[in-house]
């Protein structure tokens, strides 16, 4: 008899699957002992095709096909189950990556120990970083059966990866229940512990779950009225069944359960929970509040449950939306969207008073209070927050143009950058090129203008009325237009050139700039010179979506230099009037607006213009920038893409990861501390002579931390022989320092990984764990420390 059956569900899988079946290429285990089965749930993507090439390649691999989608992993492992014959089940997902030797390990101990269940711990990949979960440190081998289920519902999550006896699943009738999209498998889980009567957990780690986020929301990924529905029939059902092997669910398990809930609703909001499902959810979170009450969650999670108790379901809606701050000097760019912004987050604004001036407490409120930070602008406040953001934390800038020009850019810390906007594709080559960050890390996020907002005009005057939108610095090309004007005039009397924003001797720093108050000299001798006086028309600042209306033509005619126009929106609030924006050719204009709008020389823009003589003609010509200002820069189109790069975008945290499992033959652990306090007296570890150079070790921790604890609550110390470097370690100012990395003290209760790599040349003879922060307590877990 086979021993072992691996099912793996399957549903447009391409770009996720290649991992897994990787994986399972080198799994160390006889093929004729185990059988792979796929499961394809009628996918779209080709997975059917590249599933099929591949188990042609193992006799032992075969694909299944539902006969329809079922819109979720159950009804195909049950298909997977009613083909298998292995005398276990393995269930895996089609993104994660079983380890190579987890068939034979686990099977070796179900053979021994005559299971019905092995279970292990597992690797998660979050795609910054590698770290242990589901591990029970515990010996469970003489517990009860009760006490061992407590166990694993406490101490694991429900993820399927186990060994099943099949015969358990064919006697007691137990299948995936299709109608929960998620938490069945926590059904499935309490179902087959139920019935078994030898349940063990070995000290090994089964798979890599992959919690990478994707440009698709999978159904973790996208969180609302249906999951919710699920959650609340999931708990119920559990702790009815559960109750029935003398273990509460609710105590055992709700804490976590009912957190992860939340913090999915803020992260995944999907904003269709209704009035009824609030009111069941409310019913059932205030009939176990003494219960939940207890239970030791943050500020951010309480603030939720508190609506909830008060069944406030306005209160609720806005406590779920994820919280962002903007920050900033000169936010005119971005505050006209904030009222749409404001559907979907809880939004703080932090105005700068400078490029780097601001109320720095206003700034350390703002930041303890954001999950997402909106930096408009790349100058101090980019490297203001980048030296702060937290790890819990996401930080975005968006890049203009004048950034390039100064040396900000250049003190920001682009490690802990999500996401660097720029608004068109020109400044995005040169955002990659200034910057040297990687291509992936740079996003095009256009300008954004509410063309529905804009007054239209069919008087034929406008066929002769020229608009020039900001004519500061000189770069704008001031003077271009003028000689554009003259050439008209010459053509015609009734044109006229409006000027709108400041003059030059308004602003100070242009005022004082000798450089240029000659240009703008120039400009006026040129307008006295050709007699165009009565053909300039100075308006200040106005309305432009009153006042354009009646201007036929908005110029752009900047100067092309290195850093030219990034994306100059006065073209698009013309055509939003009704009438066109006129360029001429700068770098990167091709990739923004319409060719048909962009001239390469002022001869050729000035022919366009007079030959538009009837609006007949005129409105054909502008029709095309209408279409693309509301197809490509609409505020619904902006407030899309910075919403999706808010979701798909991970933290870029550098850290260790998790020592993979072919590494552990040349592991020795040196150190193992539980359960011990963190104070500013610190804790010493001294080093073994063979430990002190010419080595790897890895500092495993997890930490409990309070409410009020900050970022850089506490750091690694090395105590030296000698002056040689440590790699990724800072030399402090003090002394007693010495050498020194920061902790991870952002997120408590989950293993965190440090590395310490030592030359040759190194001579460490000890490590000191110190707390910087005085106002705060560090409970430590544990930490190993090992040798590699």
């Amino acid at each position: 008899m086979m021993n072992i059956s691996i099912i793996i569900p399957c549903y447009n899988a391409i770009g996720k699957v290649e991992a897994c079946i990787a994986s399972l290429k080198n799994i160390d285990y006889p093929d004729s002992q185990y059988e792979v089965i796929f499961v394809d749930d009628c996918s779209k993507d080709g997975t059917l095709a590249y599933l099929n090439e591949q188990a042609a390649q193992h006799p032992n691999w075969k694909v299944l096909k539902m006969n329809q989608n079922s819109g979720s992993p159950s009804e195909p492992r049950n298909l997977g189950i009613s083909h298998a014959v292995g005398e276990y089940i393995f269930f895996l997902d089609c993104d994660d990556e079983i380890f190579s030797d987890t068939l034979s390990i686990h099977m070796q101990a179900a053979k021994q120990q005559n299971a019905d269940i092995v279970r292990g711990y597992l690797i998660v990949n979050d795609g910054n970083k590698h770290f242990p979960a589901n591990r029970i440190l515990e010996n469970i081998d003489s517990l009860s059966k009760n006490e061992i289920i407590e166990t694993i519902i406490r101490k694991q999550s429900t993820t399927v990866p186990s060994l099943i006896k099949r015969s358990l699943l064919k006697k007691h009738q137990i299948k995936w229940h299709s109608d929960l999209r998620m938490g069945e498998d926590t059904i499935y889980l309490a179902d087959v512990l139920s019935v078994a009567n030898r349940i063990i957990y070995i000290d090994h780690p089964t798979f890599i779950y992959n919690k990478k986020i994707n440009e698709e929301a999978s159904s973790t990924q996208s969180y609302g009225s249906r999951e919710l529905k699920n959650h609340l029939t999931v708990w119920q059902t559990a702790q009815e069944k559960l109750a029935k092997q003398g273990v509460d669910y609710y105590t055992a398990r709700l804490q976590v359960g009912l957190q992860t809930a939340i913090q999915s609703m803020i992260t995944y909001n999907r904003f269709d929970i209704s009035e009824n499902d609030f009111i069941e959810f409310s019913k059932f979170i205030n009939k176990n509040k003494q219960l939940i009450n207890s239970f030791n969650y943050n500020t951010r999670i309480k603030s939720v449950l508190n609506e909830i108790y008060n069944s406030n379901y306005q209160g609720f809606l806005e406590a779920i939306k994820l919280r962002l701050v903007i920050a900033g000097y000169d936010l005119k760019f971005i505050k006209p969207v904030l009222p749409e912004l404001e559907k979907y987050y809880q939004i703080q604004v932090d105005e700068w008073s400078g490029h780097n001036d601001h109320n720095e407490q206003h700034s350390e409120k703002c930041l303890q209070w954001a999950e997402i930070v909106f930096c408009e602008w790349m100058l101090g406040n980019a490297v203001w927050y980048s030296q702060r953001i937290k790890e819990s934390q996401k930080l975005f800038i968006r890049m203009h143009r004048f950034e390039l020009t100064t040396s900000w850019f250049k003190q920001i810390d682009f490690t802990k950058v999500n996401r660097v906007f720029a608004v068109s594709l020109y400044f995005f080559e040169k955002l990659v090129e200034y910057t040297r960050i990687s291509r992936s890390q740079a996003c095009l996020l256009p300008n954004y203008l509410d063309s529905n907002d804009y007054e239209r005009s069919e008087s034929e005057e406008k066929l002769f009325n020229l608009g020039i939108i900001g004519i500061l610095p000189s770069r704008k090309g001031y003077l271009n237009a003028l000689k554009l004007l003259k050439n008209l005039v010459n053509k015609d009397k009734k044109y006229r050139l409006y000027v709108y924003g400041k003059m030059p001797e308004e602003l100070p720093w242009v005022k004082s700039n000798p450089t240029e108050m000659a240009y703008f000299n120039e400009c006026k001798r040129f307008i006295e010179q050709n007699n165009l006086q009565e053909h300039v028309i100075v308006k200040g600042w106005v309305n432009v979506k009153t006042e354009l209306k009646n201007i036929g033509f908005i110029l752009s005619t900047s100067d092309n230099e290195e850093i030219p126009e990034s994306f100059h929106i006065a073209p698009a609030d013309g055509f939003s009037a009704g009438n066109q924006g006129v360029l001429l050719d700068w770098n990167g204009v091709e990739y923004i607006y319409p060719k048909k709008y962009i001239f390469d020389s002022l001869e050729l823009m000035t022919e366009h213009i007079h030959a538009q003589n009837t609006l007949n003609k005129f409105n054909r010509y502008n029709q095309q920038g209408l279409e693309m200002i509301q197809e490509r820069y609409s505020v619904e189109a902006f407030v899309k893409q910075l919403r999706r790069q808010f979701r798909i975008s991970a933290t870029l945290f550098p850290t260790a990861p998790a020592p993979r499992e072919d590494d552990t033959a040349n592991r020795k652990c040196l150190v193992v501390i539980n359960n011990r306090k963190l104070t500013a007296e610190g804790i010493v570890i001294e080093l073994p002579k063979e430990a002190q150079s010419n080595c790897k070790l890895i500092l495993e921790y997890s930490l409990k931390i309070s409410a009020n604890t900050r970022v850089n609550a506490a750091l690694v110390a090395l105590k030296s022989a000698n002056t040689e470097p440590v790699s990724g370690f800072k030399l402090s100012n003090l002394k007693e320092i010495g050498l020194y990395k920061y902790l991870n003290t952002t997120a408590g209760g989950q293993s965190h990984f440090l590395e310490i790599t030592l030359s040759k040349n190194n001579m460490v003879e000890q490590l000191k764990l110190n707390l910087w922060q005085r106002d705060t307590e560090i409970n430590i877990d544990f930490i190993r420390i090992s040798k590699f």
